[in-house]
């Protein structure tokens, strides 16, 4: 193992420990404090399609942004992980237009069906907002995530906005990052919104 995945695996299992502490009540609160944030970004009035993702239980609870996006009648997709055993592990996001049609998928979290529509960022002309899950963000951006690398590999090749979703004391003025981790443009947490882009 080098140095930076040392540094981060040490990190990651700190931090999980500390987000599984939090009381699920106080998690909720949060969660709603930063889903009602995001719904009030001008990104997201403007955006077609709102790009999200199916919680764990220490993550910040996104599902009502997906129910505030179809009442606005915009286009909502979720993630599916593929492991082929020949090739890199990836991620594809399809279009459904209801959580109930999520069902049990990789690790454990709810996906689209297989045969769900795939969401092609290139056919989006009014352009999408993503929100990205994460253990922890830093000031500038970068994200700790599970260790699997299948945002960042996603994210690397896609060029609508990227916006990170965290409990306030999970961002930490600096991550171990390589040439590969991603970079929110914009954090935001139950204490308000930042822009990263000046860091």
């Amino acid at each position: 193992m080098n140095y930076m995945k040392e540094q981060k695996a040490q990190l990651r299992e700190k931090l999980i420990a500390e987000r599984t502490a939090i009381p699920p009540e106080k998690r909720s609160a949060m969660s709603e404090a930063i889903c009602r944030r995001a719904v009030s970004l001008s990104g997201f009035r403007l955006a077609e399609t709102i790009l999200l993702y199916s919680p764990k239980k220490i993550e910040v609870d996104v599902l009502p942004i997906a129910r505030a996006a179809w009442d606005a009648g915009k286009t909502v997709a979720f993630p599916r992980c593929h492991r082929p055993e020949d090739t890199f592990p990836y991620m594809t996001y399809h279009i459904v237009s209801s959580t109930d049609e999520l069902e049990p998928g990789s690790f454990g979290l709810l996906e689209p069906p297989e045969d769900a529509p795939l969401y092609d960022p290139q056919s989006d002309p009014r352009g999408s907002l993503a929100f990205a899950p994460g253990i922890a963000f830093d000031r500038a951006g970068y994200r700790l995530g599970y260790g699997g690398g299948y945002y960042d590999r996603f994210f690397n090749a896609y060029s609508g906005s990227v916006v990170g979703v965290i409990f306030s004391d999970f961002v930490l003025p600096s991550l171990p990052h390589g040439r590969y981790d991603i970079r929110a443009g914009l954090l935001i947490t139950e204490k308000g919104t930042r822009s990263t882009l000046l860091n």
